[in-house]
């Protein structure tokens, strides 16, 4: 019997995870490309792991920076003052804030990305972040003005992008999902408009 069974309109490698119910992977997109919020309930998505990357990569770009503001600073001192308790002081303070640099551009992205997910469900978005302290986000259609998707060069070159939805209200009036997949912040950015216009028309 021939599989008649629409293709998903996101690739497998950008499909986002969800959980499993009797061996059977459930995608939070429906075939028709719309998206499902009984799947959407029953777990979190991760975001994108190739926004690891962009992150540690910014993150040493502005190590690098640091260090060579470092490096110049290090030698007007020892121009001025020569080889004394305070060259070393500041020496000793400038290692520390690079090696806590380096660690923070390298190790931190990947702990972080494992405390970050989102769901749709049938009231809102939901976003979990937070590796000490934990915060859940919840975002009602209601409260929605607009969405978009941006897309800086590093996010470009790894084919991540930033979800921002813009919501009623002065405090928080926005939120920014940095590290989808673009091609799912794209759906996520249309299920939210659509989501809109439909409590628009209700």
């Amino acid at each position: 019997m021939e599989n008649t069974e629409t293709p998903h309109p996101i690739s497998s490698d950008h499909r986002p995870n969800v959980a499993s119910s009797a061996d059977e992977k459930t995608s939070i997109v429906s075939p028709d490309g719309s998206f499902d919020s009984l799947s959407a309930q029953i777990g979190f998505q991760h975001f994108d792991a190739r926004n690891v990357a962009v992150e540690r990569i910014a993150g040493l770009i502005f190590t690098g920076v640091v260090v060579v503001g470092a490096i110049v600073g290090i030698i007007l001192l020892l121009m001025a003052v020569g080889l004394g308790w305070i060259f070393y002081g500041l020496l000793t303070a400038a290692i520390i804030v690079i090696a806590v640099l380096l660690w923070s551009s390298i190790v931190w992205p990947g702990i972080e990305h494992r405390h970050r997910s989102w769901r749709l469900t049938d009231v809102g978005l939901e976003v979990r972040h937070g590796v000490w302290w934990k915060h859940m986000q919840a975002i009602p259609w209601a409260r929605v003005q607009h969405a978009d998707v941006s897309q800086g060069p590093l996010q470009r070159m790894y084919g991540v992008g930033t979800l921002t939805v813009h919501t009623a209200g002065t405090s928080n009036s926005s939120v920014n999902l940095a590290g989808l997949s673009h091609e799912v912040a794209i759906e996520l950015r249309d299920e939210i408009i659509r989501q809109r216009t439909v409590g628009d028309v209700v």
